[in-house]
Protein backbone atom coordinates (compact mmCIF):
# COMPACT_ATOMS: atom_id res chain seq x y z
CA UNK A 1 0.00 0.00 0.00
CA UNK A 2 2.89 2.36 0.81
CA UNK A 3 4.24 1.95 -2.73
CA UNK A 4 0.84 2.84 -4.22
CA UNK A 5 0.69 6.07 -2.19
CA UNK A 6 4.25 6.94 -3.19
CA UNK A 7 3.43 6.26 -6.83
CA UNK A 8 0.37 8.54 -6.73
CA UNK A 9 2.30 11.28 -4.92
CA UNK A 10 5.08 11.20 -7.50
CA UNK A 11 2.59 11.45 -10.37
CA UNK A 12 0.87 14.43 -8.77
CA UNK A 13 4.22 16.12 -8.18
CA UNK A 14 5.27 15.46 -11.77
CA UNK A 15 1.99 16.83 -13.10
CA UNK A 16 2.62 20.09 -11.25
CA UNK A 17 6.23 20.15 -12.43
CA UNK A 18 5.34 19.70 -16.09
CA UNK A 19 3.03 22.73 -15.91
CA UNK A 20 6.03 24.86 -14.96
CA UNK A 21 7.54 24.56 -18.43
CA UNK A 22 7.86 28.08 -19.83
CA UNK A 23 7.80 27.32 -23.53
CA UNK A 24 4.91 26.02 -25.61
CA UNK A 25 5.72 26.09 -29.32
CA UNK A 26 3.04 24.55 -31.53
CA UNK A 27 1.86 22.49 -28.57
CA UNK A 28 5.36 21.22 -27.78
CA UNK A 29 6.51 22.18 -24.30
CA UNK A 30 10.01 22.42 -22.90
CA UNK A 31 11.90 23.87 -19.95
CA UNK A 32 14.21 26.90 -20.03
CA UNK A 33 17.07 28.04 -17.81
CA UNK A 34 14.70 30.03 -15.58
CA UNK A 35 12.59 26.89 -15.00
CA UNK A 36 15.69 24.89 -14.09
CA UNK A 37 16.98 27.62 -11.78
CA UNK A 38 13.62 27.57 -10.00
CA UNK A 39 13.87 23.80 -9.52
CA UNK A 40 17.40 24.06 -8.11
CA UNK A 41 16.38 26.91 -5.79
CA UNK A 42 13.40 24.88 -4.59
CA UNK A 43 15.81 22.11 -3.62
CA UNK A 44 17.94 24.63 -1.64
CA UNK A 45 20.95 24.32 -3.97
CA UNK A 46 21.40 28.08 -3.62
CA UNK A 47 22.27 27.63 0.07
CA UNK A 48 25.78 26.61 -1.07
CA UNK A 49 26.01 27.35 -4.78
CA UNK A 50 25.81 31.12 -4.93
CA UNK A 51 28.08 33.90 -6.11
CA UNK A 52 30.66 34.66 -3.45
CA UNK A 53 30.30 31.35 -1.63
CA UNK A 54 33.59 30.10 -0.20
CA UNK A 55 32.39 26.47 -0.28
CA UNK A 56 32.00 25.99 -4.03
CA UNK A 57 33.22 27.53 -7.23
CA UNK A 58 30.31 26.28 -9.37
CA UNK A 59 27.28 28.57 -9.29
CA UNK A 60 24.14 28.87 -11.36
CA UNK A 61 23.27 32.55 -10.93
CA UNK A 62 23.41 33.00 -14.71
CA UNK A 63 23.17 30.68 -17.69
CA UNK A 64 26.87 31.15 -18.41
CA UNK A 65 27.69 30.17 -14.82
CA UNK A 66 25.53 27.05 -14.96
CA UNK A 67 27.01 25.73 -18.21
CA UNK A 68 30.64 26.29 -17.20
CA UNK A 69 33.10 23.60 -16.18
CA UNK A 70 33.67 22.82 -12.51
CA UNK A 71 36.98 22.41 -10.60
CA UNK A 72 37.15 18.73 -11.64
CA UNK A 73 37.14 19.93 -15.25
CA UNK A 74 34.06 17.89 -16.13
CA UNK A 75 31.31 19.72 -18.05
CA UNK A 76 28.31 20.41 -15.82
CA UNK A 77 26.05 20.41 -18.88
CA UNK A 78 26.58 18.38 -22.06
CA UNK A 79 23.94 19.66 -24.47
CA UNK A 80 21.67 16.83 -25.61
CA UNK A 81 23.24 14.28 -23.23
CA UNK A 82 22.01 14.28 -19.65
CA UNK A 83 23.80 10.98 -18.98
CA UNK A 84 27.17 12.69 -19.62
CA UNK A 85 26.41 15.85 -17.61
CA UNK A 86 28.06 16.22 -14.20
CA UNK A 87 24.96 17.98 -12.85
CA UNK A 88 22.91 14.79 -13.28
CA UNK A 89 25.79 12.61 -12.07
CA UNK A 90 25.81 14.65 -8.86
CA UNK A 91 22.09 14.39 -8.08
CA UNK A 92 20.86 11.03 -9.46
CA UNK A 93 21.40 9.21 -6.16
CA UNK A 94 24.62 7.34 -6.93
CA UNK A 95 28.27 8.14 -6.18
CA UNK A 96 29.75 10.96 -8.24
CA UNK A 97 32.78 10.79 -10.52
CA UNK A 98 33.89 14.11 -9.02
CA UNK A 99 33.67 14.98 -5.35
CA UNK A 100 30.59 14.16 -3.28
CA UNK A 101 27.08 13.44 -4.49
CA UNK A 102 24.44 16.12 -3.99
CA UNK A 103 22.49 17.16 -2.08
CA UNK A 104 24.50 16.51 1.11
CA UNK A 105 23.15 13.93 3.54
CA UNK A 106 20.48 11.36 2.84
CA UNK A 107 17.94 13.73 1.27
CA UNK A 108 17.48 13.22 -2.47
CA UNK A 109 15.98 15.37 -5.19
CA UNK A 110 12.51 14.18 -6.22
CA UNK A 111 12.07 11.94 -9.28
CA UNK A 112 9.91 14.63 -10.89
CA UNK A 113 12.58 17.31 -10.46
CA UNK A 114 15.31 14.96 -11.66
CA UNK A 115 13.33 14.06 -14.79
CA UNK A 116 12.69 17.76 -15.47
CA UNK A 117 16.42 18.55 -15.32
CA UNK A 118 17.26 15.57 -17.53
CA UNK A 119 14.59 16.58 -20.06
CA UNK A 120 15.97 20.13 -20.18
CA UNK A 121 19.51 18.90 -20.91
CA UNK A 122 18.35 16.31 -23.46
CA UNK A 123 16.64 18.96 -25.58
CA UNK A 124 19.83 21.01 -25.56
CA UNK A 125 19.70 22.88 -22.22
CA UNK A 126 18.34 26.12 -23.74
CA UNK A 127 18.43 29.45 -21.95
CA UNK A 128 15.29 30.65 -23.73
CA UNK A 129 12.57 29.11 -25.89
CA UNK A 130 14.10 27.14 -28.75
CA UNK A 131 13.57 28.83 -32.13
CA UNK A 132 13.03 27.02 -35.41
CA UNK A 133 14.83 27.58 -38.71
CA UNK A 134 12.48 30.30 -39.97
CA UNK A 135 13.05 32.30 -36.78
CA UNK A 136 16.82 31.91 -37.09
CA UNK A 137 16.58 32.96 -40.74
CA UNK A 138 14.65 36.05 -39.65
CA UNK A 139 17.40 36.92 -37.14
CA UNK A 140 20.00 36.86 -39.91
CA UNK A 141 17.73 38.87 -42.22
CA UNK A 142 17.03 41.58 -39.63
CA UNK A 143 20.75 41.80 -38.95
CA UNK A 144 21.37 42.36 -42.70
CA UNK A 145 23.53 39.24 -43.07
CA UNK A 146 22.17 38.80 -46.61
CA UNK A 147 24.01 41.95 -47.68
CA UNK A 148 27.13 39.78 -47.90
CA UNK A 149 25.92 36.20 -47.60
CA UNK A 150 23.93 35.56 -50.75
CA UNK A 151 25.59 32.54 -52.32
CA UNK A 152 27.33 29.37 -51.24
CA UNK A 153 30.65 30.95 -52.14
CA UNK A 154 30.22 33.39 -49.23
CA UNK A 155 27.81 31.22 -47.16
CA UNK A 156 24.06 31.49 -47.43
CA UNK A 157 21.01 31.02 -45.21
CA UNK A 158 18.43 30.97 -48.00
CA UNK A 159 17.39 27.45 -47.01
CA UNK A 160 18.00 25.00 -44.17
CA UNK A 161 20.60 22.90 -46.00
CA UNK A 162 22.73 25.92 -46.95
CA UNK A 163 23.33 26.76 -43.28
CA UNK A 164 25.58 23.73 -42.91
CA UNK A 165 27.73 24.49 -45.97
CA UNK A 166 31.04 26.20 -45.32
CA UNK A 167 31.94 28.95 -47.83
CA UNK A 168 34.01 27.54 -50.68
CA UNK A 169 36.76 30.10 -50.14
CA UNK A 170 36.85 29.76 -46.35
CA UNK A 171 40.28 29.57 -44.71
CA UNK A 172 38.79 28.59 -41.34
CA UNK A 173 39.10 25.11 -39.92
CA UNK A 174 36.22 23.27 -38.28
CA UNK A 175 32.63 22.72 -39.41
CA UNK A 176 30.20 25.51 -40.13
CA UNK A 177 27.51 24.10 -37.81
CA UNK A 178 27.68 21.24 -35.29
CA UNK A 179 24.34 20.06 -33.94
CA UNK A 180 24.14 20.18 -30.12
CA UNK A 181 27.46 22.04 -29.92
CA UNK A 182 27.38 25.78 -30.55
CA UNK A 183 30.87 26.24 -29.11
CA UNK A 184 32.36 24.14 -31.92
CA UNK A 185 30.26 25.74 -34.67
CA UNK A 186 31.97 28.32 -36.85
CA UNK A 187 28.63 30.06 -37.35
CA UNK A 188 28.24 30.74 -33.62
CA UNK A 189 31.86 31.79 -33.25
CA UNK A 190 31.39 34.32 -36.06
CA UNK A 191 28.46 36.07 -34.36
CA UNK A 192 29.67 35.86 -30.74
CA UNK A 193 32.71 37.12 -28.90
CA UNK A 194 34.57 33.82 -29.42
CA UNK A 195 37.99 33.84 -31.04
CA UNK A 196 37.72 32.81 -34.67
CA UNK A 197 39.73 33.06 -37.86
CA UNK A 198 38.81 35.85 -40.21
CA UNK A 199 36.35 38.62 -39.36
CA UNK A 200 33.39 38.60 -37.00
CA UNK A 201 29.94 39.01 -38.48
CA UNK A 202 28.94 42.63 -37.83
CA UNK A 203 25.71 44.57 -38.23
CA UNK A 204 26.42 48.03 -39.62
CA UNK A 205 29.85 47.74 -38.09
CA UNK A 206 28.50 46.63 -34.70
CA UNK A 207 28.28 43.16 -33.06
CA UNK A 208 24.95 41.36 -33.21
CA UNK A 209 22.88 42.04 -30.08
CA UNK A 210 23.34 39.40 -27.37
CA UNK A 211 19.67 38.35 -27.40
CA UNK A 212 19.92 37.29 -31.06
CA UNK A 213 23.25 35.57 -30.45
CA UNK A 214 21.74 33.62 -27.56
CA UNK A 215 18.79 32.49 -29.68
CA UNK A 216 21.11 31.14 -32.37
CA UNK A 217 23.19 29.40 -29.67
CA UNK A 218 20.10 27.75 -28.15
CA UNK A 219 18.97 26.67 -31.60
CA UNK A 220 22.30 24.97 -32.37
CA UNK A 221 22.52 23.36 -28.92
CA UNK A 222 19.00 21.99 -29.42
CA UNK A 223 20.18 20.13 -32.53
CA UNK A 224 19.51 22.97 -35.02
CA UNK A 225 15.90 21.83 -35.66
CA UNK A 226 14.33 22.77 -38.96
CA UNK A 227 10.90 23.03 -37.35
CA UNK A 228 9.72 23.51 -33.76
CA UNK A 229 10.44 20.36 -31.81
CA UNK A 230 11.57 18.91 -28.54
CA UNK A 231 13.34 15.64 -27.99
CA UNK A 232 10.74 12.87 -28.52
CA UNK A 233 10.96 11.59 -24.95
CA UNK A 234 7.81 9.66 -24.16
CA UNK A 235 8.47 9.23 -20.43
CA UNK A 236 6.55 11.45 -18.05
CA UNK A 237 7.70 9.53 -14.98
CA UNK A 238 10.52 7.12 -14.15
CA UNK A 239 11.22 6.31 -10.52
CA UNK A 240 12.36 3.61 -8.12
CA UNK A 241 11.47 2.73 -4.55
CA UNK A 242 13.32 0.34 -2.24
CA UNK A 243 11.18 -2.05 -0.17
CA UNK A 244 12.42 -3.48 3.15
CA UNK A 245 16.01 -2.88 2.01
CA UNK A 246 15.72 -6.00 -0.18
CA UNK A 247 13.49 -5.43 -3.20
CA UNK A 248 13.25 -2.50 -5.59
CA UNK A 249 10.05 -1.37 -7.27
CA UNK A 250 10.55 0.33 -10.64
CA UNK A 251 7.83 2.59 -12.13
CA UNK A 252 7.47 4.42 -15.38
CA UNK A 253 4.67 6.22 -17.18
CA UNK A 254 4.39 7.44 -20.75
CA UNK A 255 2.61 10.24 -22.53
CA UNK A 256 2.82 8.79 -26.02
CA UNK A 257 3.81 5.39 -27.38
CA UNK A 258 3.48 5.86 -31.11
CA UNK A 259 5.46 3.10 -32.90
CA UNK A 260 6.85 1.81 -29.58
CA UNK A 261 7.29 -1.97 -29.55
CA UNK A 262 8.52 -2.69 -26.04
CA UNK A 263 10.67 -1.65 -23.12
CA UNK A 264 13.81 -3.54 -22.15
CA UNK A 265 14.57 -2.97 -18.48
CA UNK A 266 18.31 -3.09 -17.73
CA UNK A 267 20.30 -3.08 -14.49
CA UNK A 268 23.89 -2.41 -13.41
CA UNK A 269 26.02 -2.36 -10.27
CA UNK A 270 28.38 0.39 -11.45
CA UNK A 271 26.22 2.60 -13.69
CA UNK A 272 28.44 1.84 -16.70
CA UNK A 273 27.90 -1.76 -17.79
CA UNK A 274 24.21 -2.67 -17.98
CA UNK A 275 22.69 -6.13 -18.37
CA UNK A 276 19.26 -7.41 -19.35
CA UNK A 277 16.61 -7.61 -16.64
CA UNK A 278 13.18 -7.90 -18.28
CA UNK A 279 11.07 -7.21 -21.37
CA UNK A 280 7.83 -5.28 -20.95
CA UNK A 281 5.48 -4.89 -23.94
CA UNK A 282 4.24 -1.45 -24.86
CA UNK A 283 0.71 -0.53 -23.84
CA UNK A 284 -2.04 -0.19 -26.41
CA UNK A 285 -2.88 3.38 -25.40
CA UNK A 286 -1.01 6.55 -24.56
CA UNK A 287 -0.52 7.36 -20.91
CA UNK A 288 0.21 3.77 -19.91
CA UNK A 289 1.80 3.07 -16.53
CA UNK A 290 4.21 0.21 -15.80
CA UNK A 291 5.96 -1.34 -12.84
CA UNK A 292 8.47 -4.12 -12.25
CA UNK A 293 9.58 -5.64 -8.95
CA UNK A 294 13.31 -6.39 -8.83
CA UNK A 295 13.71 -9.12 -6.22
CA UNK A 296 17.45 -9.73 -6.58
CA UNK A 297 18.78 -6.37 -5.44
CA UNK A 298 22.46 -6.46 -4.58
CA UNK A 299 24.20 -4.78 -1.65
CA UNK A 300 25.31 -1.30 -2.64
CA UNK A 301 24.11 0.74 -5.58
CA UNK A 302 21.63 -0.74 -8.04
CA UNK A 303 21.25 1.20 -11.31
CA UNK A 304 18.31 0.92 -13.73
CA UNK A 305 17.49 2.24 -17.18
CA UNK A 306 15.01 1.55 -19.97
CA UNK A 307 15.86 0.69 -23.54
CA UNK A 308 12.83 2.00 -25.46
CA UNK A 309 12.54 0.00 -28.69
CA UNK A 310 10.41 0.96 -31.73
CA UNK A 311 8.90 -1.45 -34.26
CA UNK A 312 11.73 -0.68 -36.71
CA UNK A 313 14.22 -1.80 -34.01
CA UNK A 314 15.54 1.72 -33.45
CA UNK A 315 15.84 2.60 -29.79
CA UNK A 316 16.66 5.24 -27.22
CA UNK A 317 17.71 4.99 -23.58
CA UNK A 318 15.94 6.52 -20.63
CA UNK A 319 17.77 8.37 -17.87
CA UNK A 320 19.33 6.24 -15.13
CA UNK A 321 17.80 5.69 -11.68
CA UNK A 322 19.72 4.53 -8.60
CA UNK A 323 18.76 2.81 -5.33
CA UNK A 324 21.18 1.79 -2.60
CA UNK A 325 20.76 -1.40 -0.57
CA UNK A 326 22.58 -0.96 2.74
CA UNK A 327 24.81 -3.68 4.15
CA UNK A 328 25.13 -5.00 7.71
CA UNK A 329 28.84 -5.75 7.40
CA UNK A 330 31.89 -4.33 5.63
CA UNK A 331 32.28 -5.65 2.09
CA UNK A 332 35.74 -5.62 0.49
CA UNK A 333 36.46 -8.07 -2.32
CA UNK A 334 38.85 -8.23 -5.28
CA UNK A 335 38.47 -10.18 -8.53
CA UNK A 336 39.84 -11.91 -10.46
CA UNK A 337 42.37 -13.64 -8.23
CA UNK A 338 45.16 -14.26 -9.10
CA UNK A 339 45.51 -10.94 -10.91
CA UNK A 340 47.33 -10.38 -14.22
CA UNK A 341 49.69 -7.43 -14.68
CA UNK A 342 48.43 -4.71 -17.10
CA UNK A 343 44.89 -6.10 -16.92
CA UNK A 344 41.85 -4.52 -15.31
CA UNK A 345 40.43 -5.90 -12.07
CA UNK A 346 37.38 -5.21 -9.92
CA UNK A 347 37.29 -4.00 -6.33
CA UNK A 348 33.90 -4.19 -4.63
CA UNK A 349 33.68 -2.00 -1.53
CA UNK A 350 30.67 -1.23 0.65
CA UNK A 351 31.55 0.38 4.00
CA UNK A 352 29.34 0.20 7.07
CA UNK A 353 29.62 3.92 7.70
CA UNK A 354 28.30 4.86 4.24
CA UNK A 355 31.42 6.70 3.09
CA UNK A 356 31.43 7.46 -0.61
CA UNK A 357 35.21 7.33 -1.10
CA UNK A 358 38.36 5.89 0.47
CA UNK A 359 42.03 5.38 -0.40
CA UNK A 360 43.09 1.96 -1.63
CA UNK A 361 46.81 1.35 -1.05
CA UNK A 362 48.71 -1.33 -2.96
CA UNK A 363 52.02 -2.36 -1.33
CA UNK A 364 54.60 -5.00 -2.10
CA UNK A 365 55.88 -7.53 0.45
CA UNK A 366 58.58 -5.06 1.59
CA UNK A 367 55.97 -2.43 2.45
CA UNK A 368 56.74 -0.16 -0.49
CA UNK A 369 53.75 1.77 -1.81
CA UNK A 370 53.14 0.82 -5.45
CA UNK A 371 49.72 2.35 -6.15
CA UNK A 372 47.36 4.75 -4.41
CA UNK A 373 43.80 4.68 -5.78
CA UNK A 374 40.66 6.60 -4.89
CA UNK A 375 38.05 3.93 -4.19
CA UNK A 376 34.35 4.70 -4.71
CA UNK A 377 31.55 3.11 -2.75
CA UNK A 378 30.41 0.25 -5.00
CA UNK A 379 32.13 -1.52 -7.87
CA UNK A 380 35.48 -0.13 -9.06
CA UNK A 381 37.28 -1.08 -12.26
CA UNK A 382 41.04 -0.48 -11.80
CA UNK A 383 44.34 -1.30 -13.45
CA UNK A 384 47.88 -1.95 -12.25
CA UNK A 385 50.75 -1.91 -14.67
CA UNK A 386 54.52 -2.03 -14.55
CA UNK A 387 54.82 -4.10 -11.39
CA UNK A 388 56.72 -7.37 -11.12
CA UNK A 389 54.88 -10.60 -10.58
CA UNK A 390 54.59 -11.54 -6.92
CA UNK A 391 52.58 -10.97 -3.77
CA UNK A 392 50.94 -7.62 -3.03
CA UNK A 393 48.74 -6.27 -0.24
CA UNK A 394 45.61 -4.21 -0.96
CA UNK A 395 44.39 -2.22 2.04
CA UNK A 396 41.73 0.33 2.95
CA UNK A 397 40.91 1.95 6.27
CA UNK A 398 37.55 0.97 7.79
CA UNK A 399 35.23 3.11 9.92
CA UNK A 400 37.12 2.16 13.10
CA UNK A 401 40.42 3.40 11.56
CA UNK A 402 41.57 -0.24 11.33
CA UNK A 403 43.02 -1.64 8.12
CA UNK A 404 41.18 -4.12 5.91
CA UNK A 405 43.88 -6.01 4.00
CA UNK A 406 43.67 -8.44 1.07
CA UNK A 407 46.64 -10.52 -0.07
CA UNK A 408 46.75 -10.81 -3.87
CA UNK A 409 49.09 -12.65 -6.25
CA UNK A 410 49.98 -10.80 -9.47
CA UNK A 411 51.10 -12.77 -12.55
CA UNK A 412 52.88 -11.60 -15.69
CA UNK A 413 50.94 -11.36 -18.97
Amino acid sequence: MKSVYIFIAVLLTLSLELKSQSCDINGKKHFTFSDVKTILDKNNCNSCHYKGSFQNTWIYDTYRDMTSRNPCNYPMIVHGKSNESLLIDKINGGPSICGNAMPPGSKMISDADLLALESWIDIGAPEHCIPEFEQVKEIFTVNKCNNCHKTNESWSFKNYESLFLKPQNSLCSGPQLVKYNAEESLLYKKISDKEVCGDFMLVDGQPMISKDVDKVRDWINAGAPESARVLPVILTEFSTDILNNKKIQIYWKTESELNTSHFELQTSTDGIYFSFLAIVKSGVTSGSAYHHLFEEAKIGFNYFRLKIVDFDNSYTYSPVRVERVSNDKEVFSISPVPMVNNKYFNVEWYPLDGREKARLLVMDILGNLCFDFILNNGMNNLNISGVKSGVYYFSIEDYNAARLVKKVIVLDN
